[in-house]
């Protein structure tokens, strides 16, 4: 089955399924927002940190952002695929890891602030261990003196993988619920972005949780 997944022709196609599948997610999805929205992203670049197991939601955070929006993405088989399907929603890439290609994407990261981007980073990307923060966030916030802004999305039906990150895909037609945190200090460190990351993400679950509970499926 890896062997098959790999061919050029499968690949092509499932990414093309998967692209389609998420259109189809984020023009049926209802969007709604857990607690205010931080002010800094109406009025300037900020770099925006999101754990690994939400990326999937990412699509619905641009509506709520001034500057576009531009990932760090792993150089891996994986990252390009993320790539692929981040650009119709208006997401380009900065490629590197902090496994593989660190300082390129670093660079590529200082490189787009300079000319107007939002920067996104999930801090226990791209391998984990989940919900750990490693100092990249921070470090790039501190290098650009762009604001912090801790987020979380989760949604209210969805399905989550058996990967490090227990990823989470929404459903078609579910509801989004996103947190956003306010901007950290700029010395923030890797443990106080880590616990805002954690407090985000339990209301955004309790959001949607709430909402499961209050229309069962049968």
């Amino acid at each position: 089955m890896k062997k098959l997944l790999r061919h050029p022709l499968t690949e092509a196609l499932l990414l093309r399924l998967l692209a389609l599948y998420g259109k189809l997610v984020f023009a049926t999805a209802r969007v709604r927002l857990v607690g205010p929205l931080p002010p800094a992203l109406s009025t300037q670049q900020v770099v925006i940190a999101l754990w690994h197991q939400h990326i999937a939601h990412t699509p619905a955070l641009v509506p709520y952002l001034r500057h576009p929006l531009l990932a760090l993405m792993s150089g891996s088989a994986d990252g390009r695929a993320m790539r692929i399907l981040a650009a119709p929603f208006g997401i380009t890439a900065a490629v590197g890891s902090s496994h593989r290609g660190a300082l390129t994407g670093t660079r590529g990261l200082l490189r787009a602030a300079q000319t107007g981007h939002n920067l996104f980073i999930t801090p226990d990307g791209p391998r984990g261990p989940a919900r750990i923060a490693k100092p990249g966030a921070a470090e790039v916030a501190k290098l650009t003196g762009l604001p912090l802004v801790p987020c979380a999305a989760w949604s209210a039906r969805g399905h989550n993988f058996g990967s490090w990150d227990a990823l989470r895909l929404p459903y078609p037609f579910t509801t989004l619920y996103i947190a956003f945190g306010a901007p950290l200090q700029a010395a923030a460190t890797p443990a106080q972005l880590q616990q805002a990351l954690n407090t985000l993400t339990a209301q955004a679950q309790a959001a949607a949780n709430a909402l499961a509970q209050s229309h069962p499926t049968h």
